[in-house]
């Protein structure tokens, strides 16, 4: 019973990576980035099949050295979904994964410091129909004066500018801040002078915890404007954590609709049974299920029942007892030790 929250969408031009569409209304896509050293074709490989099987359609895979370009060929061939190549500096390297096949290439204009060089790499993606994500970041701007929302949204129209004045349109751009005060000003001013897609995260946002709260106050006031066609969670670390992370911000923000919701109080001193025990269960239980589907699990009746009456399968408990409730109608009452197994058994 989630309530979808978003009914508009910020229209955009609709860009093709691979047979993903961004923009022009459609979902927002999730997608990560492995940290494998590219070159190891089998651990990156093993890795993006990972990030594709927790819910990731677009996997991004770093450039650094000629073995990482040169592996691209057979990583295109056999990744279960399109990917993207993440090059700085050398606009060689961004020519080599085209021609290899990769759907998108990222790249911060900034940093490839002759304009001929970046009209070569537009011009080979333009022979190959290949992406380009201008990826202005904060930390890669050096002068300081450049790091209000009106400059960096600035630097980024100035390279969209120039893109078309090449005859280039299958253009994505990201504006990345690791503040996340500072993120909502930045893509609401964007998305006012930027008709291509817009791929939304907070950058270099810390380890789990913090990053979740970091690009949940920054990504969730663009979400529930509609604006924001692809998203990234960044979280140091194993990139497994992200598309987790990336679907249930997009779940509460009602983006993102197959997903268990399970709502549970706080817990207090009414509590007179093992409630974190059960919920436990029931979250790893429920983790890979892609169902539109609320699950109450309450201490006590003083909010329980109330939360029972709006979910699919619910419980709120006594000292002995649990009381279960399927689609908002009492079902029954079992001893806690039988709570797991019924709740199971409804959900299935």
């Amino acid at each position: 019973m989630i309530i979808m929250l978003i009914t508009t969408r910020k229209q955009t031009k609709k860009v093709m990576i691979g047979n993903i569409q961004l923009g022009h209304c459609n979902h927002v896509v999730i997608q990560s980035m492995t940290n494998t050293k590219t070159s190891d074709v089998t651990k990156t490989l093993l890795q993006i099949r990972q990030l594709v099987g927790l819910g990731c359609e677009l996997v991004r895979v770093a450039i650094l050295d000629k073995e990482d370009a040169l592996a691209l060929r057979t990583l295109v061939k056999q990744a279960p979904c399109p990917l993207i190549a993440d090059i700085h500096y050398n606009y060689a390297f961004a020519v080599k994964a085209i021609e290899a096949g990769v759907a998108k290439i990222r790249i911060n204009p900034h940093n490839i410091k002759k304009q001929d060089d970046l009209k070569k790499i537009v011009d080979c993606a333009k022979k190959h129909n290949t992406a380009i994500r201008i990826g202005v970041n904060q930390g890669s701007i050096l002068d300081v004066k450049k790091h209000k929302a009106s400059d960096l949204v600035n630097e980024a129209v100035k390279y969209v500018k120039l893109f078309e004045a090449w005859g280039f349109y299958k253009i994505v751009v990201s504006i990345k801040t690791s503040n996340p005060l500072l993120t909502p000003e930045v893509y609401t001013l964007a998305a006012q002078k930027i008709k291509y897609p817009l791929h939304l995260g907070v950058t270099e946002a810390g380890s789990r915890d913090i990053a979740i709260i970091k690009t949940t106050v920054g990504l969730a006031p663009l979400l529930q404007k509609g604006i924001g066609d692809t998203i990234r969670v960044s979280i140091s670390g194993s990139p497994l954590q992200e598309p987790i992370v990336a679907k249930r911000i997009l779940n509460v923000s009602g983006l993102y609709p197959n997903m268990v919701n399970i709502v549970s109080c706080p817990t207090c001193g009414r509590l007179q049974w093992d409630l974190s025990e059960l919920l436990a269960k029931v979250e790893k239980y429920t983790e890979n299920i892609n169902k539109h589907l609320t699950i109450a699990i309450m201490g006590c009746s003083v909010n329980g029942i109330g939360e029972a009456l709006k979910a699919d399968v619910a419980l709120y408990g006594t000292k002995d007892e649990a009381i279960i409730y399927k689609n908002g109608h009492k079902y029954k009452v079992v001893p806690h030790k039988l709570a797991f197994a019924e709740l199971t058994k409804i959900i299935k």
